[in-house]
């Protein structure tokens, strides 16, 4: 009885393990870090821009990166950025996954240069945060 109860156990634990290790995903090795396009900077243009990619088995580098929504003024700067991108993969298989660029001005305005904030907890979302420069004439 004890046996069976122990082997039932070990089974358990075992099929935990896997599920934990197909859920896994890849982990960032290298990232640029993203910059709000100076043009809708200057228009204040905010937005989020939602990217598709394709992480190749085994591989480091995204492919087949595609524009699913988002500002055009922002897309460029999405794009350009995920390009650079570096995964640690250890996954055998291709996979796509989705990522978000939430770019936003913070409504603080400060004098010029700007200052850039990024923050993100996963590959998934990317909130790239601007202050708007603070436009006055000098007389």
């Amino acid at each position: 009885m004890r046996i069976r109860v122990c082997s039932v156990l070990c089974l358990v634990a075992v099929i935990c393990i896997a599920v934990a290790a197909q859920t896994d995903e890849p982990q960032l090795a290298t990232v640029d870090m993203p910059k709000y396009p100076p043009l809708a900077h200057q228009a204040r243009i905010e937005g989020v821009v939602k990217l598709t990619f394709i992480l190749p088995a085994n591989s480091p580098v995204p492919t087949n990166i595609e524009v699913v929504s988002g500002h055009p003024v922002l897309r460029a700067a999405a794009v350009d950025n995920l390009k650079t991108w570096r995964f640690e993969n250890h996954f055998a298989v291709e996979r796509k996954y989705e990522t978000t660029f939430s770019y936003r001005l913070s409504g603080v305005e400060v004098a010029a240069p700007t200052r850039e904030r990024i923050t993100f907890d996963s590959f998934h979302k990317i909130v790239v945060l601007a202050d708007p420069v603070l436009a006055r004439t000098m007389y």
